[in-house]
């Protein structure tokens, strides 16, 4: 990870531990402060505006540290008007629909004037096309914006869970080449920890919705930008989805157990996870707290395991899930009725202390040792067909049979370099011998040393594009015309130096008529012979493995 990302963690975290004093003393001043009452766990009034100092810190560290175009600039907007309502809440207690106007609104800047939606959405009636995925990310963003409001009744619980999400949205950012994503991550968690230093129990301020809305609003557009992959579409939100899954859950419940009891939503409880480890189970609060940051660890690990080995990383959220499911149901969470797996459990447990199918030992007198035999058959037939089915989707052959004598290679050797000619003689080799991820690999770093290259193109030509799908080659000729390709007055002789592959992973992206075809993520360092910030130094090429060949369909430079 560069400097420049690591410094943007830092600085914002200075920043807000020096604003954070100001503050709480501004907001007790004010009488901006939390109250007892019979829902707190605090004993005494607090400062509830620390989320300005947050706020303040990451607006500048974002003028520092983020280089401004219309997707930055609807976010910094959108964000605003989130933390200037969660403010005035603070201050007059809005209605919770006020709120929900303003958010919405603030989605739909991001929409508009971002162009951030959930994409892939294609096959849709063209009529439907906008509206369809608009409203969805209107409920994503609205949704995580409130979950993680939901979840800030503990000292330091929201602000140090939004943290490790943050970090790990930053970490798949920077691997797959989003560094501006990865940028932005570590700005707001810098902005996040310095305030976490007041805030862990016993904390000394608290967020207010000023701070825990924003914080919302910003990790659920965040993880719109494709949480680390190419582009948004509805199956790159698992990743966030799992990250995010303790206040997702905590809200899912909540929203549950308020149409059981007959309550409205915006009424308050005190069953939400924390209250539960705290109470139930008599952990206390600072304790309560931190298991909680051990389970969002161990979501994010799933997560980011998931991006390198979607079987492995699969199996962990499931075994994450079901952990989750009986602490739900051993804590009455929803209501003291709802315990579904607990009840099968003890069909085979047999114990007086769980729950029971009624009539179930009348059913079991009643079969007989031949059904006994043909039922474990068929669960034994069951799960292998699912094993079998998990294994195909997830692991699907791409290997290319190693042929039996010399076959003309499909890629195009440009007039080279003498890194480009090592390249493809690799790339010849790799091909021949049916080594399909080292070919994948080599024909990304091929065309991304070929298309940053300058010093050897004639005017308009762009390098590489033998490389590209052939029915995106005039659109990306294009492209690159009016965007890296300027360089060349600049720099006549610029030159990629030196390259080396850091990752290689499967990619989420899917192109029109491609849906069926295998794509991969290649992301690609760079250095040149002349130093200039404002080259980009690493590339994450997309590949896609089309008709006996890989082929670029997707270009993000930074």
């Amino acid at each position: 990870m560069n400097l420049s990302i690591i410094m943007s963690f830092v600085v914002t975290m200075v920043i807000s531990a020096i604003l954070v004093p100001i503050v709480m003393k501004a907001g007790a001043q004010l009488g901006i402060v939390a109250h007892k009452n019979e829902r707190t766990v605090h004993k005494v009034d607090v400062p509830r505006i620390g989320g300005y100092a947050i706020y303040i810190s990451s607006l500048i560290g974002s003028v520092i540290f983020l280089k401004t175009d219309p997707q930055i600039n609807a976010i910094l907007i959108a964000g605003f008007l989130v933390f200037f309502v969660g403010l005035l809440d603070d201050v007059y207690d809005l209605s919770p629909k006020t709120k929900l106007i303003v958010e919405i609104a603030a989605a739909l800047i991001v929409i508009v004037h971002g162009n951030i939606y959930l994409k892939g959405f294609d096959n849709l009636p063209s009529n439907l096309v906008p509206v369809i995925p608009g409203i969805i990310t209107v409920i994503w963003i609205v949704g995580i914006t409130n979950a993680i409001n939901l979840i800030d009744g503990l000292d330091g619980l929201s602000s140090g869970i939004s943290i490790i999400v943050l970090f790990t949205i930053s970490m798949t950012s920077y691997t797959s080449g989003r560094t501006d994503i990865a940028s932005l991550s570590l700005l707001l968690a810098g902005a996040i920890m310095g305030f976490l230093f007041y805030n862990f129990h016993p904390a000394k301020v608290f967020l207010g919705d000023c701070g825990s809305l924003y914080i919302g609003f910003m990790i659920s557009v965040i993880s719109l930008l494709g949480f680390g992959y190419n582009v948004s579409t509805f199956f790159t939100l698992g990743a966030p989805i799992v990250v995010l899954m303790v206040p997702i859950m905590d809200t899912l419940i909540a929203i549950v157990r308020r149409k059981v009891h007959h309550k409205k939503f915006s009424e308050a409880d005190r069953a939400h996870l924390h209250h539960n480890l705290m109470f139930k189970l008599k952990l206390g609060h600072r304790k309560s707290v931190l298991v909680l940051y051990g389970v969002t660890f161990l979501f994010s690990l799933t997560s980011y395991i998931f991006y390198y080995d979607s079987a492995l990383g699969t199996l962990m959220f499931i075994i994450l899930m079901f952990i989750f499911e009986l602490f739900i149901e051993m804590t009455n969470m929803v209501s003291r009725k709802y315990k579904p797996v607990l009840t099968i459990i003890n069909i085979f447990l047999k114990s007086d202390n769980l729950p029971k199918i009624k009539h179930l030992e009348r059913y079991r007198a009643k079969r007989s040792e031949r059904r006994k035999i043909f039922d474990r058959f068929m669960v034994i037939i069951c799960l292998g067909a699912v094993i079998f089915a998990v294994s195909t989707y997830f692991y699907p052959s791409t290997t290319i049979e190693n042929p039996a004598q010399y076959v003309a290679t499909p890629y195009s050797q440009s007039d080279s370099n003498e890194i480009l000619s090592d390249i493809y003689n690799r790339l010849d080799r790799a091909f021949q011998s049916g080594l399909s991820s080292e070919e994948c690999q080599l024909a990304a770093s091929y065309f991304a040393v070929d298309y940053f290259t300058l010093n050897d193109k004639e005017e308009n030509q762009v390098g590489g594009i033998d490389y590209i799908y052939p029915s995106l080659q005039s659109e990306f000729n294009s492209f690159a015309l009016k965007s890296f390709y300027l360089y060349r007055d600049t720099y006549p002789n610029l030159e990629v130096t030196n390259y080396e592959i850091i990752s290689y992973s499967p990619s989420k992206v899917v192109i029109e008529g491609l849906e069926d075809n295998d794509y991969y993520n290649v992301l690609i360092s760079l250095e040149y012979n002349v130093e200039d910030q404002q080259l980009p130094t690493s590339a994450n090429i997309v590949m896609v493995y089309d008709s006996n060949r890989y082929y670029v369909v997707g270009v993000d430079n930074a």
